[in-house]
């Protein structure tokens, strides 16, 4: 057992002995240990030479204007060191009788921080019979700025949608409105980016869609209008297809005498699943042209030429191919 732990055993002990049995004594004790210590008290309010740190207020006003904005609340109050008799700081904390140091700002906005010090001949003017020992509280922050309005531009943030499997983007995403205005503080608005990026959240995208986004937040301090766009956009379902395709020979000989060893590629891509039925009307164009020849390998190269526009990421295989000599 520690040794306070002690002490406050044999304390409570020796309180306990001392107590008496019956109930009405033990309120005589009460009321005269309640009496006892408000004496106690108020004579040690009526002593002199107290040291102590107080607050004291202060009142901060500036010109009503739309055009100013509060960044954070105005300080209330400094803290000062005093000494004095007992009552005196007694009223002083609890604020009594006690009318606050009036603080005008004339360009707030310009007005970053108050240095205290200038307000030591009020403070002392003001504290009645205690005597300023030191002023605590060395500066007052001001946290006030004009307002300023824009224009951003909005987007969607591609990455922050999600695609179904198979699907493909056939529609720009149009943005209603593709502008909002944003109002606030000249320091914050100043730093925003001229576009401002919306988030679908993963949202899986298949089909035509019609939703409403929020503006996000980007600072309390600052206002949107309107705070939520529409976002219009549309997705199809698409389907691999691969197919032959023939290669035309382009200045090869007439007599043969060199000559493809493969007529055809294969050519894979993709089609919208509603043009799928007109599949076989879809024609592509392949040419092999001798002048690529490469004499290391024997290969000419394949290049489409006639790609329908209906269809995406084509590809074919081989890129190359190697070429015969008739004996």
């Amino acid at each position: 057992m520690s040794r306070r732990a002690k002490n406050l055993q044999n304390f409570t002990r020796f309180i306990e002995r001392r107590l008496p049995s019956r109930q009405g004594n033990l309120k005589v004790v009460v009321l005269c240990l309640i009496a006892a210590t408000t004496f106690w008290f108020f004579s040690a309010l009526n002593k002199e030479g107290y040291t102590t740190r107080v607050r004291y207020p202060v009142n901060i006003t500036y010109p009503s204007d739309s055009n100013i904005y509060l960044l954070s609340e105005l300080p209330e109050d400094v803290t000062v060191q005093v000494t004095g008799g007992g009552w005196d700081l007694l009223k002083k904390s609890l604020r009594l009788n006690t009318s606050p140091i009036e603080i005008s700002l004339d360009t707030p906005t310009q007005t970053k921080y108050i240095l205290v010090q200038s307000l030591t001949e009020q403070i002392s003017s003001r504290l009645d019979n205690l005597t300023l020992d030191q002023i605590v509280t060395d500066t007052l922050r001001i946290s006030i700025d004009s307002t300023q309005s824009r224009n951003l531009s909005v987007t969607v943030d591609p990455e922050s949608m999600r695609l179904v499997e198979n699907y493909r983007m056939v529609s720009d995403i149009v943005l209603s409105p593709s502008q909002i205005e944003v109002w606030g503080p000249a320091s914050i608005i100043q730093q925003l980016p001229d576009t401002l990026q919306l988030s679908m959240d993963n949202r899986e995208i298949s089909g035509e869609i019609e939703t409403t986004l929020d503006v996000p937040t980007i600072d309390h301090h600052v206002e949107f209008f309107p705070d939520e766009i529409t976002v219009n956009l549309a997705a199809e379902l698409y389907t691999k297809i691969e197919r032959r395709t023939p290669v035309a020979p382009i200045n090869f000989p007439g007599d043969s005498a060199v000559y493809l060893s493969q007529d055809f590629v294969t050519v894979s891509f993709w089609l919208p699943d509603v043009i799928s039925p007109a599949l076989n009307q879809l024609n592509f164009e392949a040419q092999a042209d001798l002048q690529t020849l490469n004499q290391e390998d024997s290969t000419v190269a394949v290049k489409l030429v006639d790609i329908p526009a209906i269809v995406s990421d084509v590809h074919f295989n081989p890129s190359r191919i190697p070429v015969n000599y008739a004996p």
